[in-house]
């Protein structure tokens, strides 16, 4: 699966209000799948940190920098 693949298949599984972004709410279930219980307690500074233009969303092109960044 490539990157763009991947991204497409975190959105459409965690995007469960289907709005076209990630809120707060949804990041933390995507980063209690990816990281465990333990990233949950960063999922926070997580957010603020790829929520560029801090609009309170992850949108697709800001989780596309956090899947890079985080090698995932």
């Amino acid at each position: 699966m490539n990157r763009n693949e991947l991204v497409e298949a975190l959105f459409e599984e965690f995007d469960t209000n289907r709005d076209g972004v990630i809120s707060r709410g949804e990041f933390v279930e995507l980063v209690r799948c990816l990281f465990g219980e333990h990233g949950v307690a960063t999922s926070r500074e997580i957010f603020d940190e790829f929520d560029a233009n801090h609009d309170n969303v992850i949108s697709r092109d800001e989780l596309v920098q956090l899947v890079i960044e985080h090698a995932i």
